[in-house]
Parts: C-alpha cells; structure tokens; sequence
C-alpha cells in the first residue's frame, strides 16, 4: 500500500511541478482527485488492516482528513505572514497530506522550506538580484513584522518567481526517501 500511495503522490506532485513552471497555476482538477485518492486509499488500507474492519476504514479516513488538516495549519501560518504561499500550493500540500497522512506531511514541510530556500536564492543568482532579492525579503520580512505591512508573493517581479510547487516535489521525494529507506 505503501508504494500505491507513494505513486499516486509523485504522479500528482509531478503533474503539479509541470503546471506550475508552465503556467504558473496548480490546478484543482490535480490536487481533488489526489485528496480523494488519498482519502479512498487510506480508508481501504485502514479496513483491511484490523479485525474491526469499520474501525479501520474510519480511523483511515481521519489519518487522511488529520494530513489535509496540517495542510490548512500550513496556509493558516502562512497568512499570518501575508500571502507567501499561492493557494495551489497549499491544495497541493492538503493533498499530499490526505494521501500518506500528516506524520509524513510534517517532514516534507521542513525539506520544502530548506529547498525553497536554497532555489530561490539560485533564482536570484541567476537572475543576478542576488542582493536586491535579499534586501527586499529582509526589507518585506520586516515591514511585516513592525509595520503590520503583509507579504504578497503576487507583489514581485515576475523575473523572480519560483513555481513552489518545484520545491514541494523536492521535499516531498527526499521526506519520502528518509522515512523509507534511510536507515542510519
């Protein structure tokens, strides 16, 4: 079951990474079939996995709906610093959380960050605003922080995008890679 969810994940993640450097936009028609294949996997996985097979349908189901619930906290943290994430990143996480559940989710929240981090600083660099990408964060994070001024990723240069979902794949794979193989 294990390799059916991580299937379902990857395949999503990676049609969500192409749409997002495309287009700009992760699609709905993406993240609500993965939700539910999560929600329908984890129930089933769940129902055959006890002798009370409703108990486990069900306690499969909250797994799921607890994964998509740590994917709201993400938005909710996220707001309360301004518009950082896109909503269809933070769809793109709820899924990903409905479908392997929220232990896993929290792990691939600390590699997305730390691999988000290091693109867009490469954006940046290649884009040679290094330093004015730097200064205007600093300059963003602390307006937000004494001004109450909120951060809008929609405010910036369209030259420094980084499609997230990028990062979300990245973080995901190497959460998914330390929880299953990692042995030391």
């Amino acid at each position: 079951m294990m390799w059916l969810c991580a299937a379902v994940m990857f395949v999503m993640v990676g049609i969500a990474v192409v749409t997002d450097v495309r287009g700009g936009k992760i699609y709905n028609s993406v993240t609500l079939p993965g939700a539910i294949t999560g929600l329908v996997l984890n129930a089933t996985a769940g129902g055959l996995s006890g002798e009370n097979a409703l108990h486990g349908a069900i306690g499969g189901v909250v797994e799921s709906l607890l994964g998509i619930a740590v994917g709201i906290g993400v938005f909710l943290v996220s707001s309360l610093f301004g518009r950082i994430l896109g909503g269809g990143d933070i769809k793109l996480l709820m899924a990903i959380g409905a479908i392997p559940g929220p232990i896993f989710l929290s792990w691939p929240l600390v590699y997305l960050a730390l691999a988000g981090g290091v693109m867009a600083i490469g954006v940046m660099m290649f884009n040679r605003d290094l330093f004015g990408g730097l200064r205007r964060l600093f300059a963003g994070i602390t307006m937000r922080l004494f001004a109450k001024v909120p951060i809008d990723v929609a405010d910036n240069k369209p030259t420094t995008r980084l499609p997230y979902a990028l990062p979300i794949a990245v973080g995901s794979a190497i959460a998914f890679y330390v929880l299953n193989f990692y042995n030391g």
